[in-house]
C-alpha cells in the first residue's frame, strides 16, 4: 500500500507542478492515510455486505476516519500553500497592471469615500486569467477619525484551490499607489481540514457507547452511596 501511495503521490506531484520532495512526502502520507482508511472499512464490511456493514459501524469509528481525513487535508493545504504562495509589491498607477502566478491584476485607481465614522480610499483591481475576468477586488485604506487609527481592508477573492489578496499601501502621487498582491493556493484546505478533524472528534464523542458508560458509572456511584448510607 505504501508503494502504491508513493507512486500516486509522485504522479500527483508531477501533475501539479514542479517536483518537490516536501510536496511528494505530504502527498504520500495523505494517500497512505486515505487508502488505509478505505482498506480498514473494506475489512470491517467484507463479510456483512456493504450496506449492512456500513450501517453497523459506530459513530466513534466514523469520527476517527473523518478526523484522519481532516488531518490529511490540512497537511496538504499547509505544504501546498507554503511551497507555492506568491506575493509582489509594486507601484501601480491607474491603468497599469502586474502579472503574478498566472493572474493579471489591473489597477483602475482609487476613489475617496466617507463612511459614518471613517474616511477611506477604495481601490478597484480587476483580476484576469487567460484574458478572462476572474474577479473585481476593492481593497481599502480606512482612517477612523475618532480613534485616528489607520486600517487596511484587503480585497479578497476566495476559492477552493486558491485565495487572491490585494492590499493598498501608501499613495505615491499622481493617482499611483503601492499595491501588494498575494496568491495563496489551497489556504482553504487548512481550515477545512481543521473543521473535519474537529467534526470527527465531536462525532466520536457522541458515540452511544460513551453515554452508556457515563450513565453506568453514575448509577454505580449512586448505588455505592446508598449502600454506605
Amino acid at each position: 500500500m505504501l508503494l502504491g501511495s508513493a507512486a500516486l503521490s509522485a504522479i500527483a506531484g508531477v501533475a501539479y507542478g514542479d517536483f518537490n520532495w516536501a510536496v511528494m512526502a505530504t502527498f504520500m502520507l495523505a494517500a497512505w492515510v486515505l487508502l488505509a482508511g478505505v482498506r480498514d472499512i473494506g475489512d470491517k464490511t467484507r463479510h456483512k455486505g456493504l450496506v449492512k456493514g456500513l450501517r453497523g459501524l459506530t459513530r466513534s469509528y466514523w469520527g476517527m476516519q473523518i478526523a484522519h481525513v481532516g488531518i490529511a487535508v490540512c497537511a496538504l493545504g499547509v505544504v501546498l500553500s507554503s511551497q507555492n504562495s506568491a506575493e509582489r509589491d509594486l507601484r501601480l498607477a491607474p491603468g497599469e497592471s502586474m502579472a503574478l502566478a498566472g493572474y493579471q491584476f489591473i489597477f483602475e485607481g482609487a476613489k475617496h469615500f466617507e463612511g459614518p465614522n471613517y474616511i477611506s480610499d477604495k481601490g478597484t483591481v480587476r483580476v484576469l486569467r487567460d484574458g478572462k475576468l476572474v474577479s473585481v477586488l476593492h481593497p481599502e485604506k480606512r482612517l477612523y477619525t475618532v480613534q485616528n487609527s489607520m486600517m487596511t481592508e484587503a480585497g479578497i477573492d476566495a476559492g477552493f484551490t486558491r485565495d487572491l489578496y490585494v492590499a493598498l499601501g501608501e499613495p505615491l502621487g499622481d493617482g499611483a499607489w503601492a499595491v501588494r498582491v498575494h496568491v495563496k493556493p489551497f489556504v482553504r484546505w487548512i481550515w477545512f481540514g481543521g473543521l473535519l478533524t474537529g467534526f470527527g472528534g465531536l462525532l466520536a464523542a457522541l458515540d452511544r457507547r460513551y453515554r452508556v458508560k457515563v450513565k453506568t458509572r453514575v448509577r454505580d456511584a449512586l448505588g455505592m452511596k446508598g449502600e454506605t448510607a
